[in-house]
């Protein structure tokens, strides 16, 4: 058997060009999936690459790593099956072992708290322009708290997708996907004074709703700093950046015991497994749920 592994090695170097690095790794992979057990490569079976992929994922080899040894498994069977030594891939229905995605980071009560009150309070700007500079900023960080709007669906956001009396506004999310998004009285109230107050003093040259000194549609990386200046007086540890307040937002709701694909279509996901990352985030909170209004939830 280490002849039809040579095979594949003396394959992938002339037939691949692959280079002497990634020729050692796949051998070296091959080699140990062959002492796994005494069976041979040609009989092994899906269940024995799944022996071996959880053995080694009890050794707390990473997943990345765990990767690299599937890759190399595809390969060498997929090579096997071309040179007629096997019928069927054992490896057909294996899947690739994947790092766990990071959960989402989101502001505890307390720095929120902390951030909307310097949002309140405004930068210290100093100009005549100040005052308004000071709603604008205060509307921003409301709005993406009473949202969960991207910052680039913030920035983008027009005067006529915003309407204050509804408390709803339109958005552009993702692959160009409208949806409507609605805030609270306390949002509409801020929104009005800097639509009436702030930014005619701004000289509009945009029909976007949130702009520049320059009266020109205020851009990602300038709102970005203004995060960050926020974020440094209110003693916020660590990096704030635009998505911890998406992240805030949905794990407050998820929090309040909202349905989850209610969620979804507020954050403006495609797919729902990408909403269910935020129930990992608050298992305590929503097992209180279940066990409210599941019908035998308290029994």
């Amino acid at each position: 058997m280490k002849n039809l592994i040579d095979q594949f090695v003396q394959h992938l170097k002339i037939d691949k060009g692959a280079s002497i690095h990634t020729l050692n790794s796949y051998r070296r992979d091959l080699l140990q999936f062959e002492t796994l057990n005494k069976t041979p490569l040609l009989d092994r079976t899906e269940k024995d690459i799944e022996a071996f992929l959880a053995h080694l994922k009890r050794k707390g080899q990473e997943a990345s790593s765990r990767a690299r040894k599937v890759s190399a498994l595809r390969q060498f069977y997929k090579f096997l099956i071309r040179e007629e030594y096997l019928s069927d891939d054992p490896t057909l229905f294996i899947e690739t072992p994947s790092k766990p995605k990071p959960l989402p980071k989101a502001l505890d009560e307390s720095s929120i708290r902390r951030l909307l009150e310097i949002a309140d309070k405004g930068l210290p700007y100093r100009n005549a322009q100040a005052e308004a500079l000071r709603l604008r900023d205060q509307c921003m960080i409301y709005l993406l708290y009473a949202t969960g709007l991207r910052v680039s669906e913030l920035i983008h956001l027009e005067q006529k997708k915003v309407d204050t009396e509804a408390g709803l506004l339109i958005v552009m999310g993702k692959r160009s996907k409208e949806r409507a998004v609605p805030f609270p009285p306390v949002v509409s109230k801020l929104l009005v004074q800097y639509k009436t107050d702030a930014r005619p003093s701004l000289s509009p040259k945009s029909e976007h709703l949130f702009l520049g000194q320059t009266g020109l549609p205020l851009t990602r990386q300038a709102f970005w700093k203004i995060l960050k200046r926020m974020a440094t007086l209110s003693g916020i540890p660590g990096s704030l950046h635009p998505h911890m307040l998406r992240h805030t937002f949905a794990t407050d709701l998820l929090k309040s015991g909202m349905n989850l694909r209610i969620l979804q279509g507020l954050l403006g996901h495609a797919d729902l497994q990408t909403t269910q990352v935020y129930t990992h985030v608050v298992p305590e909170k929503l097992k209180d749920v279940v066990e409210q209004f599941h019908p035998r939830g308290k029994k």
